[in-house]
């Protein structure tokens, strides 16, 4: 199963995003043709502090919208929540080891590990993603 990244999801969402229209194509294909996708809480509250900053967005994505949109896709029948699991606290230490992560790439190294530990790929815009080891990822219109 595809486990999504935070951009992807605001990519969805904000019709104004650089690649929106091909990435609601590829989702609405993994949809049909994947029998779904995941995600996790963690992108899934990402998502809501990038879409309604105002310093992001000249017009940011108003609170109730931003939380209606997550939850309707939360919700949808072919989208699975994703937690992490016993050994995840593990792996996420060691990638932040290994690839020395500290700022904005801990979480990076956070939804890493949750991919990794439950055997999705981590689909991403960010092709920073190539620097966790034991890590399978991809662009999505790659």
């Amino acid at each position: 199963m595809n486990l999504l990244d935070v951009n992807i999801l605001i990519a969805v969402h904000r019709e104004d995003a650089e690649c929106h229209e091909e990435i609601m194509a590829w989702l609405n294909t993994e949809f049909a043709d994947s029998g779904g996708v995941g995600v996790s809480e963690l992108v899934l509250s990402g998502f809501l502090r990038v879409v309604t900053h105002p310093k992001i967005f000249r017009k940011p994505t108003p609170l109730l919208e931003a939380l209606e949109f997550s939850e309707q896709f939360r919700t949808h029948d072919v989208v699975r929540i994703f937690a992490p699991g016993p050994d995840h606290w593990r792996l996420f230490t060691q990638l932040c080891r290994k690839t020395g992560a500290k700022g904005n790439l801990v979480p990076d190294a956070y939804h890493a590990a949750l991919a990794i530990e439950t055997g999705c790929e981590w689909i991403s815009l960010d092709r920073g993603f190539s620097r966790f080891p034991g890590l399978r990822w991809r662009h999505p219109l790659d």
